[in-house]
């Protein structure tokens, strides 16, 4: 060492100088933390025997024509080979080198860097990638399922095979009898625990705990916690997370301290992913019960329609029918009763109300097609087919949307036939877009209607008339509703009422 620089010792990293035999003759004081030799225990030994490739692949070859012709050539990167240590250990490191003469010999200056460390984090990021891929390659396969229990079973293999805890369960809440039940567990925590205990408010136990505040519990070693609810548990570390309301998901391992931040980080993921998974399947699930209850109403509706047009409808034609022959009766007697007018009047409300109820007995069915509409050309068709008597009409502006026309022109007829009903036969009538182009409007110049009101106008039997059958309004809701639409009911800019069906997206002319 006497014959180079003292410098060396400054330099961070272990460097050591090989002669052109391939012998290292100097070493800084930076060798012993990487090779564990002290720099005259390194002095006199081989250069090759303490770095090498250990694949004896082109590092080991670029190495050796280094070592036996040190002579100045282009080094465009590091070698990364492996260090032998004092101990017998291997370390990997990254070698540079570089040719200098001194005293008329060529030395060879090797920086010998220890890139354990850096390795390490490298196979750590590639591990918790991998970990990553896998766990969104999970998590679209669990997506699929439609069962609770076969998720919960999917959930615990991924634990297994892909997070590498061979030791889990899941517990699922049983509402009925307010605890958790074990549900699916691995072979190994079969092995170790064997029966899987059920855990409620009565006993003592870290997993009741994590459920009912809904906070994940890591437990280092749990013959420390006096909360576990096995004293003799083979298992000394764990893993609690909550599944939301649905239950909690436990690994563990019989090591204590088995578990590190990453290993929280990414189980954390996953039991939110399994309660998604368990939300959408509740959801599902209540969507199914909630179609057949539609399915069984709309039957329902259908049996009361039927009712209503056979049995209601008969004895209502045969009491008009009697009522014209009496009034008849009594023409040809130059005879008149009022009760006779207000009988015909009874009737005529009883047919309206039967209209009325069979229109919105089918307004259950949902709309298969639709058809582009000119909000224009329908107010018009609208129009000519209600008895406006003297009213008037004022289309504003057109508007072009797709729609169930048929089921569009029963809603807006009868939100032409309530105007003429309560504001009277010279009613203005005045239908167009919204000014935020959001859908159009129908309103009117009459009394409108009271704000306090507005609310139950939309429900059936409702009506501001006590003549009227209170079942058209639903019957323009229902039409709204079945379109993916809303109504709301507003003042007119003279004081009347003014529909607005919003959420109506318009579509091109083409």
């Amino acid at each position: 060492m006497e014959q180079f620089p003292e410098a060396l010792d400054g330099i961070p990293d272990a460097v050591v100088i090989v002669d052109d035999d391939g012998v290292v003759r100097a070493g800084n004081k930076q060798v012993e933390a990487v090779l564990g030799y002290t720099p005259s225990e390194v002095e006199g030994t081989k250069f090759e025997t303490l770095v090498y490739d250990p694949d004896g692949g082109e590092a080991g070859e670029e190495l050796h024509r280094y070592v036996v012709d040190p002579q100045p050539r282009s080094m465009a990167a590091s070698l990364d080979l492996h260090a032998q240590r004092a101990d017998g250990s291997e370390v990997p490191v990254t070698l540079s080198l570089g040719p200098f003469d001194h005293d008329g010999e060529t030395f060879l200056v090797a920086t010998i860097v220890d890139v354990r460390e850096e390795r390490a984090q490298q196979a750590e990021l590639h591990r918790r990638t991998r970990t990553l891929e896998a766990l969104h390659e999970a998590t679209q396969d669990l997506l699929k399922t439609t069962d609770r229990e076969f998720a919960a079973e999917a959930a615990v293999e991924y634990v297994e095979d892909v997070l590498g805890h061979p030791l889990a369960a899941i517990w699922l809440y049983d509402e009925s009898h307010e605890r958790l039940d074990p549900i699916v567990w691995t072979d190994v925590a079969d092995e170790i625990v064997g029966n899987h205990p059920t855990f409620g408010p009565d006993s003592s136990s870290i997993s009741w705990d994590v459920f009912t505040s809904g906070e994940p519990a890591y437990v280092a070693d749990t013959h420390e916690d006096s909360d576990r609810h096995n004293p003799d548990s083979p298992i000394r570390s764990e893993l609690i997370l909550p599944l939301g309301r649905y239950g909690l998901i436990n690994i563990g391992s019989t090591e204590p301290d088995a578990f590190d931040e990453s290993d929280l980080a990414v189980a954390r993921l996953w039991a939110a992913t399994v309660t998604m998974v368990f939300v959408r399947i509740e959801r599902e699930r209540q969507l199914r019960v909630r179609e057949q209850e539609v399915a069984r109403e709309r039957d329902r509706l259908e049996e009361f329609a039927s009712l209503v047009s056979h049995d209601l409808r008969s004895p209502l034609n045969v009491a008009t029918g009697n009522l014209d022959m009496v009034r008849e009766q009594l023409s040809d007697e130059h005879e008149e009763l009022a009760e006779i007018d207000a009988v015909a009047r009874s009737l005529e409300r009883m047919e309206a109300l039967v209209e009325d109820m069979l229109t919105l007995a089918r307004q259950g069915a949902a709309i298969d097609e639709t058809e582009p509409v000119s909000l224009a050309e329908l107010a018009g068709e609208c129009w000519e087919s209600v008895d406006t008597a003297a009213a008037e009409i004022v289309v504003a502006d057109d508007l072009r949307f797709q729609a169930d026309r048929s089921r569009l022109r029963q809603a807006v007829e009868n939100l032409f036939a309530n105007a003429v009903t309560h504001a009277g036969d010279s009613v203005r009538v005045e239908v167009g877009t919204l000014p935020d182009g959001d859908g159009f409007y129908v309103e009117d110049d009459g009394p409108g209607i009271p704000a306090d009101r507005r609310d139950e106008m939309f429900d059936a039997g409702v009506s501001t008339d006590p003549e009227g059958t209170g079942f058209g309004l639903k019957i323009v809701a229902e039409v709204a509703d079945a379109h993916g639409w809303t109504i709301e009911l507003a003042d007119a800019a003279d004081g009347g009422a003014r529909f607005e069906f919003r959420g109506v997206e318009p579509v091109d002319d083409d």
